[in-house]
């Protein structure tokens, strides 16, 4: 009986004394806000140095009209490592349908927002479609396109679609995992989705 009491009070203490797992803190809305334009301006300075960018006011996963999402995501988690489920949870929810890009965000750099039907426009014009872009905004180079960005519940994973079409013969997509050192994004790993 002795043994039994002492045994059960052995298990008591070493149940006490294992840590347990502090669980992460939901981040708020403001803090993800914060986190995906500093991604958004990590991309810019990485991908798309520039005097200005012109940015689809929309966001999307790929190209206009692809409506393939589910398949892209499972072709480009299958070319990255280590991409934590809590970050793919993220991305396909903030991106179940498209959203929009605000005028007033902090991307480092000065920017232009493009809706679908301005784009229609440029495009639709009796001459040449880019050169009346290039002619509206010559530091660009070309026109990016954002989805949302997921993250894991620590804000240092980031994953996110980025397209670029500044030509009619010269764009890719890429969806690009990264991983926030020393309190900066920077770019870990990258899947090409599309070129033309």
């Amino acid at each position: 009986m002795v043994k039994k009491l002492l045994l059960s009070l052995l298990i008591l203490l070493l149940a006490a004394c294992t840590p347990k797992a502090t669980p992460q803190p939901t981040p708020s809305a403001g803090q993800v806000d914060a986190e995906e334009q500093a991604v958004y301006a990590a991309l810019i300075q990485a991908m798309f140095p520039a005097k200005m960018v012109v940015l689809m006011n929309t966001t999307a996963t790929g190209v206009a009209g692809n409506d393939n999402t589910d398949q892209t995501l499972q072709y480009v988690l299958k070319n990255m490592h280590a991409v934590s489920t809590q970050t793919t949870d993220s991305f396909k929810a903030r991106n179940a349908s498209a959203g929009p890009l605000h005028g007033d965000m902090q991307l480092g750099v000065p920017y232009a927002l493009l809706s679908q039907d301005e784009v229609t426009s440029i495009f639709s014009m009796n001459q040449d479609g880019w050169q009346v872009f290039y002619e509206r905004y010559p530091d660009a180079r070309g026109i990016l396109t954002f989805s949302r960005v997921g993250f894991d519940a620590a804000l240092d994973q980031a994953l996110v679609y980025v397209g670029n079409q500044n030509q009619a013969l010269a764009g890719s997509g890429h969806y690009l995992l990264l991983k926030k050192v020393d309190g900066a994004w920077i770019i870990d790993q990258k899947v090409m989705t599309w070129i033309s």
